[in-house]
């Protein structure tokens, strides 16, 4: 016959026991994930400046904002702006001639910024140029290779009667008739502005335009407000 075992009797249990280890951390992945991170956000910095530039380059691109093109008409004579000869050679000197619709009778104004226009011709492409960086009265105006300086730069403006004045940034003096010709194949020079019809000018459009000239709008502008 079996004996039950004693409940109250102590049962003897052999435990084993585990040393208790802290295991290191692995500096590795975290150097990894910082080099990581630090690639990264060196490429977001390189598209950024990637982005930038490109913008500049697009806006360094864009043309300058610029007319349609017009013969320029003198008030007192009612001769026409006229590159000498048709002239493409640099120096070609300007002067009033007959309106025969010649494209070196033919100009439109390219912004130059700050209220001032280059005025180009259409045969040549060269723009109108206070000769020699004249300041003198009588001044020679005559075509050149377009270099934005600012004896190539002019101030246009129009007057409550619809005529166009051009005073020239660089000696402060006004595209003039002189000696109040009315005849065809005299100079234009530069001359102290006085508002006279020698000194003003009418603007017609050469062929069909397409829409409103911004340019003669902002023009007009600047006038209404000066």
């Amino acid at each position: 016959m079996l004996t039950p075992r004693n409940p109250s009797s102590p049962v003897s249990h052999t435990v084993k026991e585990f040393p208790m280890t802290s295991a290191a951390p692995d500096f590795s992945i975290l150097a990894r994930w910082t080099r990581g991170l630090a690639a990264l956000a060196a490429a977001i910095v390189l598209a950024t400046a990637g982005l930038v530039a490109l913008a500049a380059d697009r806006a360094d691109a864009q043309p300058p904002n610029t007319s349609d093109w017009y013969t320029i008409v003198s008030r007192h004579s009612g001769l026409a702006f006229d590159i000498q000869g048709a002239s493409t050679a640099t120096g070609a000197i300007l002067t009033q001639y007959t309106n025969y619709e010649g494209t070196n009778q033919q100009f439109r104004f390219i912004d130059s910024g700050g209220g001032y226009y280059r005025i180009q011709v259409r045969h040549s492409g060269q723009v109108l140029d206070v000769y020699n960086w004249s300041t003198a009265d009588g001044g020679t105006i005559a075509q050149y290779t377009n270099l934005n300086g600012n004896n190539q730069q002019w101030q246009v403006n129009r007057n409550s009667a619809g005529y166009y004045t051009f005073v020239n940034r660089h000696s402060g003096k006004a595209l003039d008739v002189y000696n109040w010709s009315t005849t065809a194949g005299d100079p234009i020079r530069q001359w102290a502005p006085t508002g006279a019809t020698n000194q003003q000018f009418s603007l017609v459009p050469v062929g069909a335009t397409c829409g409103a000239d911004t340019v003669l709008a902002d023009i007009a502008a600047a006038s209404a407000v000066e």
